[in-house]
């Protein structure tokens, strides 16, 4: 096994802890922060949508409501004193119908204002909350990063040691390395342990054993870990 290889992935680890030193709550509390102004900002295109729909309902009821006013001045205008019998029998169908359906409208306006007043007290309050989230997580960010700029020296140092160091490793080996780890796998390299891979655990087979005696290396079937013999 190439112990170069092996210090890479202990420097890679080091990045990694440096890179994730900041404050665990702090982390937890921008995380919680991202979620809740996602879900405010959602909420309230949420309601755009409601509002939109309710403008085009209010549309509706306003040319039902001109109709029926129409309707009603047009009654106003007639003589029922020229009408006959059925004509008179007629017209009072006419206009109890008329008024029903003016009941029925204004019962309908009335429901529509009320839904009007709610959306508009669940917008406020909604981009009231949205404001006060964004903020916060703008606070966390910046707190966040002044803690990453704090290991930014120790940082860059375990970087540069590490690109020193890949030109003493096997090429083919590195580019695996780094493959595998790109693929969010770490860590890359685990040892044998009672012919298991020290990642996962999968029972290695005899001819897979060979081949990473043969090789240094063999990438477990299970876990794409790279295995290798501990100590040699």
């Amino acid at each position: 096994m190439d112990n170069n290889l092996l210090k890479y992935q202990e420097l890679d680890k080091s990045l990694i802890a440096k890179l994730n030193n900041s404050d665990s709550k702090l982390k937890t509390d921008l995380q919680n922060a991202i979620a809740e102004t996602k879900k405010w900002q959602a909420n309230i295109l949420e309601l755009e949508q409601i509002s939109k729909k309710l403008l085009e309902e209010y549309n509706k009821l306003m040319q039902v409501q001109s109709k029926g006013v129409a309707f009603v001045d047009k009654f106003n205008n007639v003589d029922i004193d020229k009408m006959q019998v059925t004509e008179l029998e007629d017209f009072a169908l006419k206009t109890k119908q008329t008024a029903n359906q003016l009941e029925e409208l204004a019962k309908r306006i009335t429901e529509h204002q009320n839904n009007v007043k709610t959306v508009v007290q669940n917008y406020k309050v909604a981009r009231k909350n949205w404001i006060e989230c964004k903020t916060k997580r703008d606070d966390l960010k910046q707190k966040n990063e002044d803690e990453l700029k704090k290991n930014q020296p120790e940082i860059e140092a375990i970087k540069k040691e590490m690109i020193s160091l890949e030109k003493t490793i096997d090429g083919a080996k590195i580019a695996k390395y780094k493959s595998t780890r790109q693929d969010g796998i770490f860590p890359v390299l685990v040892p044998l342990q009672e012919n298991r891979c020290g990642g996962c655990r999968m029972q290695l087979s005899t001819s897979a054993i060979e081949k990473l005696k043969v090789d240094g290396l063999y990438e477990c079937e299970q876990c794409r870990r790279l295995i290798y013999f501990e100590g040699k």
